[in-house]
């Protein structure tokens, strides 16, 4: 867009939805320490289904577990800066869950969302090449009234976006936006910790 003799032209973004990534540093003995963790605990925890298929769902409580701790601690300061960034700087939030998902091949996760909750994130613990690309969906239910054919996709005609999962990355977003994870296509398991945070 330019200006011309006729106008001076603006764009403004309405209404729109951060996803804050966290890169760590020196990250790879915090994911060995997560992921002995994590699959000690897949040996006596028989997990259960969510949006996971195929898949490995542990229990909802690992903020809970002393072991977690670091972790947890290097989660609540990313979250509070999302919500100063966003403008929750002086809410009170806290930790409602948080829990692990090992995707061994053809392990997929469904399209869903966090009901009842402010922000979640996902921590990438191992991601072995082509196991999986976390996908957001467009939540503008709105954009689906009309939909004429585009040649080039952008921020603005994309239904879908695909964020590819590497170790070390620390997502966040806020909890209504739909997501899920495209199939395990390595012969690897893709390991990942979840969680939701909410008001208190």
């Amino acid at each position: 867009m330019v200006d011309s003799e006729k106008w001076v032209v603006s764009c403004h973004h309405l209404f729109p939805t951060a996803l804050f990534v966290f890169n760590l540093r020196e990250h790879e003995q915090l994911d060995r320490q997560l992921l002995k963790i994590i699959l000690d605990l897949k040996q006596s925890d028989p997990g259960y289904i969510a949006s996971n298929v195929l898949g490995w769902h542990s229990k909802s409580n690992l903020f809970e577990l002393e072991e977690i701790k670091p972790f947890k601690q290097i989660v609540d300061e990313a979250i509070a800066q999302v919500a100063q960034a966003v403008g929750y700087g002086n809410v009170r939030i806290a930790a409602a869950n948080c829990w692990a998902n090992v995707n061994p091949k053809y392990a997929s996760n469904k399209i869903h969302d966090h009901a009842n909750c402010l922000f979640s994130g996902v921590y990438y613990v191992k991601t072995p090449k082509d196991s999986g690309s976390l996908m957001f969906y467009d939540p503008r239910s709105a954009r689906t009234f009309y939909k004429p054919n585009v040649q080039t996709f952008t921020a603005y005609t994309a239904d879908a976006v695909a964020h590819v999962a590497e170790a070390g990355l620390l997502l966040i977003f806020p909890s209504w936006l739909k997501h899920g994870v495209e199939p395990n296509l390595s012969d690897e398991d893709r390991v990942s910790i979840s969680f939701n945070y909410v008001f208190v």
